[in-house]
Formats: structure tokens, sequence, C-alpha cells
């Protein structure tokens, strides 16, 4: 059983996040994040290996100590893509038998919540985003098992897959790998909400938390101001 974390060349990463990041910012978060999501892999122990999905060279240079392989999608893949090429490459080069593919956006996620989905495992299972709609994280037996379809309500067409090939499938509802931080409003609980994580830490030292606090703030002040007026 293998994991496998796809992460977009850095220049093209959050873009949604550009309202309140720059993009030396948006990088940094980006990084974090993936930080957390390979650490916790790692405190797993259950896996053969770790492949990290990247064009990004710089990517793979900083976090080549905690995965065991790095894979390059082809030029202009999208996320869908980029899961079908690794899979495919999993089998092909490592001989896999199951993939997990997980966002590396997801700076809640811990060693215990990928533990859930492995330990309920059968041949197919998937874990929503926080709207129930998108897809987070998909565990499949054998990796190509269903068809890769992320983006918009994945979810939905990733359960038909499943039920269209007659394989076995759940859905688990996790809250920590259900948070991904993709726009300005998934920004703002995770400054308020993040346990200690380089995501935090990140926040914290980059000045974008305390930024995030004072904006918030001085709107709930002008807001109250205009209510006081209007009265």
């Amino acid at each position: 059983m293998w994991v496998l974390v796809p992460v977009k060349e850095l220049t093209r990463s959050k873009q949604r996040l550009a309202g309140v990041l720059d993009s030396s910012e948006r990088e940094g978060l980006v990084l974090a994040m993936l930080q957390d999501v390979l650490t916790a892999i790692r405190d797993v122990r259950l896996f053969d290996g770790v492949l990290l999905v990247s064009r990004s060279r710089k990517v793979q240079a900083l976090v080549r100590a905690l995965v065991t392989d790095t894979f390059m999608e082809s030029s202009g893949s999208d996320h869908s893509r980029a899961v079908t090429e690794a899979n495919r490459y999993l089998i092909e080069q490592h001989g896999a038998k199951s993939s997990l593919a997980i966002s590396g956006d997801l700076p809640r996620v811990t060693a215990k919540d990928i533990q859930q989905i492995v330990a309920s495992h059968e041949r197919v299972t998937l874990v929503p985003n926080d709207s129930g709609e998108g897809t987070n994280a998909i565990l499949a037996s054998p990796p190509n098992a269903i068809r890769s379809q992320f983006g918009g309500p994945s979810l939905e067409r990733h359960v038909a897959s499943a039920a269209a090939a007659g394989l076995p499938y759940s859905v688990i509802r996790n809250e920590n790998i259900a948070m991904d931080i993709d726009e300005p409003r998934d920004l703002e609980r995770a400054v308020t909400n993040l346990p200690p994580s380089f995501t935090r830490d990140y926040l914290q030292g980059s000045g974008i938390a305390a930024r995030l606090k004072n904006q918030n703030i001085s709107t709930s002040t002008q807001t109250l101001r205009n209510a006081i007026a209007a009265d």
C-alpha cells in the first residue's frame, strides 16, 4: 500500500487566495501544509512508500526526506490526470496493490485520521471535503480501481464510478481530512482553529495571522459604527 500526494507547481497553487495573500505567502502556505500532511503520513507507519506527485523541483527538494519516490506528471495535467498517471506509475514501478491519494493542503490531518481510513478499507474508500461534494482522499485497491475525477462535486462521480464497476465502497467523514485551505474563509478559520502545526507556525511567523485578525477587527468595528449610525 502506497500513498501519493499531488502538489501543483507553486506558481499555480491557491489562486483563490490571491486577494488576501501575495505569491510568496501562498507558496509558503502550500509548503507548510504539505509538511503537515507528509509528517502525518510518516507517523502512520503502515505504508510501503510515499510518492510525491509534482513537477516542482523546489517542492521535491524541500520534502525529499519525507517521501520515498517522486513522480512528475505530464505537463499541463490537472489533479485528476496527475493522480491517474501516478497510480499507473505505482503499479508498474512499485507493484502497488493499493494507493491512498490524499490532498497536500490538509493542515489538521493526523496519523490517527489516516489510520481511520485504512482500518475500515475494503476496495474503495472516499473522504469528502467540508462541503461534502469534493473528495480530499481516495484509498483504492487496486490503485486504478476507479477513475479519478476531481474538481467540483467529485464525490458523487467517484461513488458512481465505484458502483458502476461493482466495487464495494464507503464514504468516511473525517473533519480533519475534510478541512483544506482553498478560499479566504478557509484561511480565516485556520488562523483561529489550527492546533500546533507547521501551518500554524507559518501563519503566525509570517504575520499573516495577525494581519487577518486585524482586518476582521476593523471590519467588525466598521459594521458596528454603521449600525449605530443607522439607528
